[in-house]
């Protein structure tokens, strides 16, 4: 029995609660509390095992509660209670101690599962982690339940940052709570575990290593890695005190690992859904529904500190004509380059989406005028255009808050009658809005002329870069940077070398550092721009923190300036708009803060780079993802229970494989084979596949089909090639050689389809079925291990007797699910 205290200072709420348990067999209400400083007095003389708190509480409020409640009675678990499902506020209860949280006004089985779980560790931390909104938080939680419930003198979890561990939550006695105080070094056990995907123990070394690291005596410790589908996400470090006489319970650690890295990838699953349901899937924009929550955020910030905001409004000129005349593909090839222009062409606050079929829209942080220009500069580079795909030109209207509408929907209707209008007068122009005054009853539109066009230098290879600078190690960063991507970098350390480089060969752009050992840069900059050969060659100014030196290089004739230390990546956006003629410039592409070293820009652009491509890979896999669960779904839709069977039979499998041969998993085919293996039913009858009974042997026969057809069905898919079509054609054979398609024998059955074997004979004899009831848990483990020699690898069925309690904490689990 859960003996509970109630604590809210709402009459209603309270009696409501009281209502609601008051039959309940498992939970006694022994007291109630209208304020925060009752509810203390009362927890130290009733002793509750739960207390339900109210985080909006007279006197002292809930959070303040918790905290003293805790510290005088730990076994006490703590439910915030509150109408506010508001990550700060329960944030705020639950760093203060409370086990978990419940939203006023749900439902009888959600205060029930939040009220026992109180009282079931693992139960509490999947339910608290599941329901709560931020990362963080949940990480967090996690430290502190793993260091309440194993005694821990530090629980800490390090979460995967390629190529580092870094520490994301710490708990402990005297741990300090605040991150920036945490150890940035990752222990040797941590580093162990996670390079190995197998939990660690910490030898001798490493403990004197963690006390010196921590300042926490230690008796014992042990890591575990975060593992969720064989990705590696994290590990959880569990040091026990010196004074600790017991070992840490195996299968405990095991299901708060198992817990954490489930709630991190499907945190991080959700994150990416999320950002991919606001990309456009041809041009890899953000899309209408990215467009229109960054344009509201915009007008409220513009709304509350008086800055302007606009928008420019694109629609290809005729575009549906190359639909009907070319087809299709062309015209999604030709969107695809009219959005690689709009955002090579967009400057730092200027933001490009695609919000319709042929329609882009930019969100400028500036007034009407500033949207203008970029108008004209996206129409013009549209117009230039060449390349492998002629594109259509563009109409654009431009429409300014808070000028010209006092919120977001009336500056799109707005830039949206200045789009047509510029349709109207002829297309490929910009038009501006204007609003209507006492003059003109209606609003009017006002044209932008065209600017004059500059001549553009067109170039027959890669840039010829020049480098003036004395310092020979930042030369050789650039040299190395820009000529692996088709940049070819000549060098001088002086005015006077160079000189003679220009002497020699003409450059395309020229990147001069101001302070140079005989003339100074800003004298070289001017006797360049009095040289017939060089009087038009764009020249970058490497500037130090001076705005009059910016000044005198402008009067010089400098064209762009990046003040040191500088990014190479906006340094390459410089030279390449400089070198392809661009009218534009002077301008500044580099923020005021930045670090104290060059080098230290260099590791940040790398590592934009890394995750730019991590970030892709991540995209397809998850493209990879959902159509192999689009599959799986519609085997449900056919075989009632596959797709539920599928997904657990595939956690099995995995398992097992992790026992047996964790390379295996490398093979991402592998899952997939695991996920996919009955795909092949879709080509089977319904009145067989669906038939009560047990089948006849005229329709076995035809059952027995379903892996061929599994491995047709699936051939042409690359991504299960090798082991992963292995599977799904030979799941059924045995190891006495009397399975089917081919009747494979002992070692020629596939490694992969044999460990499936046991697996999908595991789901199929505990899950009911139209025709015979589930096994128990315990019956369907020996009826494995007698057929280990017979059905079975002998080799699997050894290696499955020991990861039983993992295979039944996963049937559990997704039993619970």
């Amino acid at each position: 029995m859960i003996r509970l205290l109630i604590c809210d200072d709402s009459d209603e709420a309270r009696r409501l609660v009281r209502t609601v348990l008051a039959d309940h067999p498992e939970i006694e209400i022994v007291g109630e509390a209208a304020d925060g400083e009752t509810a203390v007095t009362l927890a130290a003389e009733l002793e509750p095992d739960v207390v339900l708190m109210d985080i909006a509480m007279p006197k002292l409020d809930g959070v303040e509660a918790t905290r003293k409640i805790r510290a005088h009675r730990p076994e006490t678990r703590v439910v915030a209670f509150t109408g506010l499902d508001h990550e700060e506020a329960i944030q705020g209860m639950l760093e203060a101690g409370a086990a978990s949280f419940v939203v006023k006004g749900t439902p009888l089985w959600e205060l029930e599962r939040a009220l026992q779980g109180a009282s079931q560790p693992l139960l509490r931390l999947a339910h608290t982690l599941a329901r709560t909104l931020g990362e963080q938080s949940a990480i967090g939680f996690l430290a502190r339940e793993t260091s309440e419930l194993t005694g821990a003198a530090l629980a800490a979890v390090y979460l995967s940052s390629e190529p580092e561990l870094v520490p994301a939550g710490m708990f402990g006695p005297n741990v300090d709570p605040e991150p920036g105080a945490w150890p940035r070094e990752t222990p040797g056990v941590v580093r162990r575990a996670y390079g190995e995907a197998r939990r660690a123990a910490a030898g001798g070394r490493e403990l004197i290593d963690l006390y010196r690291t921590y300042g926490v005596p230690c008796g014992a410790a042990t890591a575990v890695p975060l593992l969720a589908d064989g990705e590696r996400l994290g590990v959880l470090l569990i040091v026990m005190p010196a004074n600790v006489q017991f070992d840490l319970d195996d299968d405990l650690v095991g299901a708060l690992a198992d817990i954490a890295a489930g709630d991190l990838a499907s945190r991080r699953k959700l994150a990416n859904s999320q950002a991919e349901a606001r990309r456009d899937p041809l041009t890899h924009m953000r899309n209408r529904r990215a467009f229109d929550e960054h344009l509201e955020a915009l007008v409220e910030q513009a709304t509350s500190r008086e800055a302007p905001v606009a928008l420019v409004l694109i629609d290809l000129d005729e575009f549906k004509k190359i639909n009907d005349t070319r087809g299709h593909a062309v015209g999604d090839r030709v969107l695809v380059a009219v959005a690689s222009v709009l955002e090579y062409q967009a400057r730092t606050g200027e933001e490009v989406f695609r919000i319709g079929g042929d329609e882009f829209a930019v969100v400028v942080r500036g007034n009407a005028d500033a949207a203008a220009r970029a108008a004209e500069r996206f129409r013009q580079a549209v117009e230039s255009f060449e390349g492998p795909e002629s594109i259509p030109a563009i109409s654009v209207g431009v429409a300014s808050f808070p000028d010209h509408g006092p919120d977001k929907d009336a500056l799109l209707e707005h830039a949206d009658e200045a789009l047509y209008a510029a349709k109207h007068a002829g297309r490929n122009r910009v038009a501006v809005y204007e609003p209507e005054d006492g003059i003109a009853p209606r609003p009017t539109v006002t044209l932008v002329p065209p600017v004059e066009e500059r001549p553009v230098r067109r170039l027959p290879s890669g840039i010829r870069l020049l480098v003036v600078d004395d310092h020979p190690n930042l030369r050789m960063l650039l040299r190395t940077t820009f000529e692996i991507i088709d940049v070819e970098v000549d060098e001088a350390g002086s005015a006077a070398e160079a000189m003679q480089r220009v002497a020699a060969r003409t450059p395309d752009v020229i990147v001069l550092d101001v302070s140079l050992p005989d003339v100074d840069g800003i004298t070289l900059c001017r006797r360049l721009r009095e040289q017939p050969a060089t009087a038009d060659v764009p020249i970058v100014l490497l500037t130090g923190d001076s705005a009059a030196t910016d000044d005198e290089g402008r009067q010089a004739g400098a064209n762009a300036f990046v003040r040191k230390p500088f990014s190479p990546l906006e340094l390459l956006e410089t030279i390449e708009q400089l070198a392809g003629g661009l009218p534009q410039g002077p301008f500044r592409l580099m923020t005021d803060e930045r670090p104290e070293e060059q080098l230290l820009l260099y590791a940040q652009d790398l590592r934009r780079l890394l995750e730019l491509e991590r970030s892709q890979r991540l995209l397809i896999q998850s493209a990879y993802e959902e159509t192999v669960s689009a599959l799986a779904n519609a085997l449900e839709a056919k075989d009632f229970g596959t797709g539920t069977h599928s997904r657990r039979v595939t956690k099995y499998a995995a398992q097992l494989a992790q026992v047996i041969d964790p390379a295996m998993l490398d093979d991402q085919s592998v899952e997939y084979g695991f996920l996919l293996h009955d795909i092949g039913k879709i080509g089977i009858p319904d009145d067989v596949l669906r038939k009560q009974g047990p089948l006849s042997a005229a329709e076995r026969r035809v059952m027995e089909t379903h892996t061929i057809l599994g491995e047709q069905i699936l051939a042409r898919v690359p991504l299960l090639h090798e082991e992963g079509l292995r599977i799904i054609r030979s799941h059924h054979e045995r190891w006495d050689g009397t399975g089917y398609p081919d009747r494979l024998k002992r070692d020629s059955i596939p490694a992969s389809a044999r460990i499936f074997a046991v697996a999908d004979a595991l789901e199929a004899m505990t899950m009911s079925r139209p025709y015979r009831k589930a096994k128990t848990w315990n019956a369907a483990v020996e009826e494995i291990v007698g057929q280990a020699g017979k059905q079975f690898d002998p080799t699997v069925v050894g290696a499955f007797r020991s990861c039983e309690p993992q295979l039944r904490r996963i049937y559990f689990e997704l039993a619970a699910a």
